[in-house]
């Protein structure tokens, strides 16, 4: 099912991108209705909906987009199964949602388990329009079994001309100026001193050294860097989300980008 929306970020703080401009969004959303679905009375089954927005097929680079999205909304199920036992690879979200409630059903005759649903629910929206760029946001919540639910978002960025998916490199001019400039603001937010070490904090440092996170943003305000749960801290922290302002970094900004 799609609804057609129009999606504005008009309200920019200084020092922030060019006033980005509207694009129309066909919003999609699918719930899993077949064979094996919850029954909240017996306690098993799956639970799968996703909602998540494409844009108009009217140019090349919206397709490679929309095909982008789609193909990101099927691996963040196909994640979560087996794949050592099923290697298919599915062409829409109705056949990744089979694989997963095919993939439950085994798990569940394997262990002899008796009880408990699945839940997986995607969302992913648009957080930033402009002239050259569009962010996407994609947001996870996961039960399948563990001790806790997951809960993880997950960013990406793509050239509005081309429909290229923009890496962090494409972004910046040198991820190494950057690091220390992500960092001093991540110790702010966390209250970390500068002669303490990460290790000595409770987070997950490896070499020593701070390492930006796997997900980066183009937002309004600023650069997002976002730190899913058990990335650079323990499950318990939860995410950390770090906005480092565009005048912070401008001399690292790839030229264009934001224009």
């Amino acid at each position: 099912m799609f609804t057609a929306c129009r999606v504005s970020t008009s309200s920019i703080e200084l020092d922030a991108p060019a006033a980005p401009d509207q694009l129309t969004v066909q919003r999609q959303q699918y719930e899993y209705k077949g064979a094996g679905r919850c029954d909240t009375t017996t306690r098993r089954g799956i639970s799968f909906r996703a909602d998540y927005v494409l844009l108009p097929a009217e140019t090349k680079a919206n397709q490679v987009i929309n095909d982008s999205v789609q193909s990101l909304v099927r691996s963040s199920i196909m994640g979560w199964l087996d794949t050592t036992r099923d290697t298919r690879q599915p062409t829409d979200l109705a056949a990744a949602a089979h694989l997963f409630a095919a993939d439950y059903r085994r798990i569940m005759n394997d262990a002899g388990m008796m009880g408990g649903c699945w839940e997986l629910e995607i969302k992913g929206d648009t957080i930033y329009v402009g002239p050259q760029v569009l962010t996407i946001r994609m947001e996870t919540y996961a039960n399948t079994g563990g001790a806790h639910p997951n809960t993880f978002s997950t960013y990406y960025s793509f050239n509005r001309a081309t429909g290229k998916r923009l890496r962090l490199s494409d972004i910046v001019t040198d991820t190494t100026a950057l690091a220390p400039i992500v960092e001093r603001i991540f110790r702010l937010k966390q209250g970390i001193q500068e002669e303490q070490t990460l290790e000595e904090e409770g987070y997950f440092a490896g070499t020593g050294q701070f390492v930006l996170p796997e997900h980066v943003g183009i937002g309004r305000k600023g650069l997002i860097f976002y730190y899913n749960p058990y990335e650079i801290a323990a499950y318990a922290q939860g995410p950390i989300e770090i906005v480092v302002p565009y005048r912070t970094i401008r001399e690292v900004l790839q030229e264009g980008v934001l224009n």
